[in-house]
């Protein structure tokens, strides 16, 4: 597989021990879809462990941000992770070709439904911005699950974007309720949340990303609901 130079130009934290990684490609010819991951690895790690230097991360800026990528991680018992708070401005890491099929479907009259959890959102942050910026057809739905607000990455971005965007719908939930101005639903994704707000579950892909216990438990909802196997994509984050 063949594998491109990247270089760290830093890092932001973006909510509650959650952190984006920023990354320059210099004039490099990689190209990816909105929504794909890829492979990093870490050319000189601080820290060692028996999963090696290289991880799967999901890529959360738009394709369209030439020689620029950004990934997000949370800050847990991940050596990995503290590999990547450890780098210095100008490290160089590797990153494998594109990965992924949780990606905008081509039909405009499909409805792109998005079920994430936590830092699930990265690839469906990518989507978002894409499809924004360059005013697609594609409607998409993102329902976005957290604990609370605090453990909620790009929060900020993903409701301005569903002000801007008129074909993107957005639905935050929180176990519990939250001082904000905006609505929200609170406790766990079920399918009376769903038809809620997608009315059926006809002529929609659905994409679940996030936990695994998460992701199970939403494409049971969605099994038990009819929906075919091959409108059902999953990634789970470990």
């Amino acid at each position: 597989m063949k594998e491109t130079k990247i270089f760290f130009t830093g890092l932001k934290e973006i909510c509650e021990n959650t952190f984006s990684f920023t990354f320059n490609l210099y004039d490099s010819d990689y190209e990816f879809k909105a929504g794909q991951y890829a492979h990093f690895t870490i050319m000189d790690p601080v820290h060692h462990d028996e999963f090696g230097n290289s991880r799967p991360l999901s890529i959360a800026n738009s394709p369209d941000h030439v020689n620029s990528l950004m990934v997000a991680a949370r800050r847990n018992q991940s050596v990995f992770v503290e590999n990547l708070l450890s780098l210095m401005p100008g490290s160089e890491l590797q990153i494998s070709e594109p990965e992924g099929d949780v990606i905008l479907h081509n039909d405009v009259k499909v409805e792109n439904v998005f079920i994430a959890g936590g830092i699930g959102i990265t690839p469906v942050r990518s989507i978002v911005e894409f499809a924004t910026e360059n005013n697609l057809k594609n409607r998409i739905i993102l329902f976005y699950s957290n604990k609370s607000m605090t453990q909620a990455a790009f929060m900020d971005e993903l409701l301005e974007w569903s002000f801007e965007n008129e074909k993107f719908k957005f639905i935050p939930f929180f176990e519990k309720e939250e001082s904000v101005e905006f609505e929200y639903e609170t406790g766990r994704i079920d399918s009376d949340k769903l038809k809620k707000h997608l009315g059926n579950f006809e002529n929609k892909i659905f994409n679940i990303i996030g936990p695994a216990e998460m992701v199970n438990s939403v494409k049971e909802i969605l099994q038990n609901e009819k929906v075919r196997e091959e409108n059902i994509r999953t990634e789970k984050f470990f």
